[in-house]
């Protein structure tokens, strides 16, 4: 591998270049060489279209009955679940209702969000890369992921839906 800095000629699978110490990590990383790949891969989350929809937040010890009927109103797939100090614990979506809750549980109004919940979920900020969302939404198969500030409270909700309508639009 060439060195991009002193071009020393390096072996492959080195880190560092042998001469000079500069990085050779990058050198084997895709680049975006069209405009749609330097949308995807550079362009932060930010840089999407705003959501029509406000983020759908419970707090932590709410039924699942106040949860799914949230969710119904607001005709979304996920409510996020927080603590009291507004930092976000879990979310609970369409796939945990069917999965864990639809057949199991007799009485909503008794079981808590909580109980139910995928807790500690994958989360992303808003400087970060689309290509980020795309990354783990394809190896975890997510529909959706919760966007947080610094504090880890949830400000937004990225979707499948969302990015497909961005590369529906593109090229």
């Amino acid at each position: 591998m060439i060195c991009p800095a002193c071009s020393y000629e390096n072996m492959p699978g080195q880190d560092e270049c042998a001469k000079c110490m500069a990085s050779l990590q990058q050198e084997d990383v895709p680049q975006p060489d069209t405009p749609t790949r330097w949308r995807i891969m550079v362009d932060p989350i930010s840089s999407l279209e705003p959501s029509t929809v406000e983020v759908q937040v419970v707090a932590a010890g709410a039924s699942l009955e106040a949860a799914i009927r949230q969710m119904q109103e607001q005709n979304v797939g996920y409510v996020l679940v927080t603590d009291p100090a507004g930092k976000l614990t879990g979310i609970f979506t369409e796939h945990d209702l069917l999965c864990k809750v639809i057949g199991e549980v007799s009485d909503l109004n008794a079981a808590t969000v909580d109980q139910y919940m995928t807790p500690n979920p994958t989360t992303l900020k808003l400087t970060e890369p689309i290509k980020h969302a795309l990354h783990f939404m394809a190896i975890n198969q997510f529909m959706y992921i919760p966007l947080v500030n610094d504090d880890d409270q949830p400000i937004g909700m990225l979707s499948f839906r969302r990015i497909a309508r961005l590369l529906e639009h593109m090229e």
